[in-house]
């Protein structure tokens, strides 16, 4: 009798919960038919309702959790999800949300871990993959992004969001061949993308191919004719092409359209300092820092206040020709009341040693005296307001030390001839390298002048194209440690040839005597349509005549350079 009284008294509970169990089943229908609509208050009804019948319904939690990060209310969601975890800690899409609600609060090492304990339980779940080769394009670890967007692809084939991507990555290490495959992979699968003509467009430019690119950027136009983006971008291809007009009227376009973007700002001031408007152009210089990672002071920026005495840094934010170009202001700080401290990559520290009222000089990354307030070096001309007439154009102002110019003195230099030294190429991460540079092919049809001997100035991948080709110019790389040792090479020669990179930048602030390469629309610092530089006094300029004409620019340097070193052995002769 208790057994079966057991029994009878079992029924009613069982079928209490199996009506449970069918109500919020029901319930978990209803939620997944509204879930990723707008209805979240609705989705989130249904959730509290599963969650009354059942606190420990991991799917609600869940759901509960991406409802909440869908409304914005990240807190929450981060609550939800991690109590769906205590339930389900296996379920690899709790971990995975999770993980997008922590990068939604910048909390990266815990988005992370997240994204990472995920894929330890679903090595195949795609979206995963695309996630964390996303970060690892945030990190600028390009390769380890190409490598996880082609583990996503390899899964699920028609993923055009990680195809897109693919793209990205290819484009930012410069596979500057595969990026343009995949855009057009992207392009076939969703032809009536605009973002996809423009990242075509966008790699296509940075081939070189400036025209063609001009053509897509247009189609993302005529998709979308609220694209600032590709207006930026037609900003920049008819600045290459050599359109200025057409390049300001894009600028103010995209500014139009989207008044804030750091990329159409820049461009602004740099037009206008490329057309001498420096009034204008130094102060809206100063928008850089929406575009380029600014270092981070506790002092304040200083930008021509009186100094009374107290420390100054002055640090290197861009280039190496940027720093040599505006060291120049060194003096000019510490004369208006400043005790000037130097923050210097390592490769200029010596160099840098010889300009006067320098109290302290230390390299990037060392640790900084006590100051009281600090200014990059590219804000200078703004804190001691430079005009086109007021360009501090004294030179020299830089000076090779005594013990480099013994050492570049005791090589063995030819006796007679011209010594012209060359820099044909800058740094290849410069995204405008390809347009300033001359080709290598071109420049070395100057080198069996008669008289005239050719030294390379290039340090890296273009000396080893140098010594690869077996050119005649002499290599000085193998006796080369820093910009000192260059400076100090470049006392030693006739003429400095180069291109727009850090190379001129050093023989102008040395006064030597310099021959500037320039494409047609060149950096702003050079001007428009002038063969002399009011930044560098000793400096010609040699502009293309057409955009993209090198081989016009070549011919005019090797009648010149016959002519100089005529007129050279002729001196020595009398």
């Amino acid at each position: 009798m208790k057994q079966a009284s057991r029994s009878i008294a079992k029924r009613p509970v069982q079928q209490h919960r199996d009506e449970k169990a069918e109500k919020i089943q029901i319930l978990m229908a209803l939620v997944l038919r509204e879930y990723g609509t707008e209805h979240l208050a609705e989705v989130e009804r249904l959730c509290l309702q599963i969650l009354a019948l059942d606190v420990r319904h991991s799917d609600a939690l869940y759901i509960l959790g991406m409802s909440s990060f869908k409304g914005g209310r990240f807190e929450v969601a981060e609550r939800m999800m991690r109590r769906a975890l205590e339930v389900n800690p296996q379920q690899p899409f709790y971990h995975f949300n999770l993980s997008n609600v922590l990068r939604a609060q910048n909390r990266n090492e815990e988005s992370l871990a997240s994204l990472e304990r995920a894929l330890e339980l679903k090595p195949d779940m795609f979206e995963g993959l695309f996630n964390l080769g996303n970060l690892r394009m945030s990190e600028k670890k390009y390769e380890e992004a190409i490598a996880l967007y082609k583990r996503a692809l390899a899964i699920k084939p028609d993923y055009v969001d990680a195809l897109c991507n693919l793209g990205g990555a290819f484009r930012q290490s410069m596979r500057l061949d595969e990026a343009v495959e995949v855009f057009q992979k992207a392009l076939a699968m969703v032809p009536e993308n605009a973002d996809y003509y423009c990242n075509l467009g966008d790699a296509l430019h940075a081939q070189g191919k400036v025209a063609e690119a001009v053509k897509y950027y247009n189609q993302t136009m005529a998709l979308n004719p609220k694209h600032f983006k590709a207006c930026n971008c037609l900003c920049n291809a008819n600045f290459d092409l050599g359109n200025l007009a057409d390049s300001v009227s894009w600028c103010e376009r995209t500014l139009a359209l989207k008044p804030d973007f750091g990329d159409a700002l820049m461009n602004q001031c740099l037009l206008q300092l490329l057309l001498g408007d420096y009034s204008n152009g130094w102060r809206n210089y100063e928008v850089r820092w929406e575009v380029y990672p600014p270092r981070v002071f506790n002092e304040p920026l200083w930008l021509g206040a009186p100094l009374n005495g107290v420390g100054i840094v002055l640090y290197a934010e861009q280039g190496l020709g940027d720093s040599l170009q505006f060291l120049r202001y060194a003096p000019m700080v510490a004369a208006a009341g400043g005790r000037v401290i130097l923050d210097l990559p390592g490769n200029l520290r010596r160099l840098a040693a010889s300009i006067p009222g320098v109290s302290a000089l230390v390299a990037t990354g060392e640790p900084l005296p006590l100051f009281a307030c600090r200014c990059p070096l590219m804000s200078l001309p703004l804190a001691l307001g430079t005009t086109i007439e007021s360009v501090p154009a004294r030179v020299p102002y830089l000076f090779a030390p005594q013990e480099a110019l013994q050492t570049a003195a005791a090589l063995n230099w030819p006796a007679t001839g011209l010594r012209v030294g060359v820099a044909w190429t800058g740094n290849p991460s410069h995204p405008k390298n390809r347009a300033r540079s001359v080709p290598l092919d071109l420049l070395a049809t100057l080198f069996d002048l008669d008289d005239v001997h050719f030294f390379s100035l290039q340090i890296g991948a273009p000396e080893a194209e140098l010594v690869a080709r077996k050119t005649r110019a002499i290599d000085l790389e193998p006796f080369t440690r820093d910009m000192a040792d260059t400076a100090a090479q470049m006392m030693q020669m006739d003429l400095i040839l180069s291109i727009d990179t850090s190379m001129a930048h050093l023989a102008g602030a040395l006064g030597r005597p310099l021959w500037v390469m320039l494409n047609k629309v060149p950096d702003w610092r050079w001007l428009l349509e002038r063969e002399d530089c009011p930044w560098y006094p000793t400096a010609r300029l040699l502009r293309q005549p057409h955009q993209g004409d090198w081989p016009a620019v070549i011919e005019r340097v090797r009648k010149d350079l016959v002519e100089l070193a005529a007129r050279k052995k002729a001196a020595a002769t009398t």
